[in-house]
């Protein structure tokens, strides 16, 4: 039996695409065809990844699976660490990520400094600032509406 998919990238997705169209510039993004395939080998879910980083690191702004620099199907989970209520210049920015293909999941922390991931990542705070609910959540909900695999 088929698995529909369910794309959950970045959370409030009726509110990133309102918010996109009324921001000229803001980021774009586009799943990684490649790592779908690659959705069966996962050692944990979308939302495993989310609660983990979430306990550990604070609020979760983006959360998604990619390919690694080898090749490698990765979980990759954004929390900011000083929460939702601090803004953009005073917060930090990082990105928890690991194989998703070992189990437990062993990741690795990066702090953003470079222009192109502070500039994603003060996007993903606005858009989860204006919202009503974390992105656990919306990822829940999505799930609910259309059953499968969350990346």
């Amino acid at each position: 039996m088929r698995k529909a998919l369910t794309l959950a990238i970045v959370a409030l997705a009726g509110l990133t695409v309102a918010l996109s169209s009324a921001l000229a510039g803001s980021p774009q993004r586009t799943p990684d065809a490649k790592a779908v395939p690659l959705l069966g080998t996962a050692g944990i879910s979308l939302l495993q990844g989310i609660d983990l980083v979430r306990a550990k690191y604070g609020t979760v702004i983006e959360a998604k699976f990619e390919l690694d620099d080898s090749g490698a199907l990765s979980l990759s989970v954004y929390p900011v660490t000083k929460g939702l209520r601090t803004s953009t210049e005073f917060n930090v920015f990082e990105e928890v990520s690991g194989a998703a293909a070992v189990s437990p999941w062993k990741q690795s922390v990066e702090v953003f400094t470079d222009r192109e991931h502070l500039t994603r990542s003060a996007f993903d705070l606005t858009v989860m600032q204006l919202g009503n609910f974390n992105l656990a959540t919306a990822v829940r909900r999505a799930l609910t509406r259309q059953p499968g695999v969350a990346y």
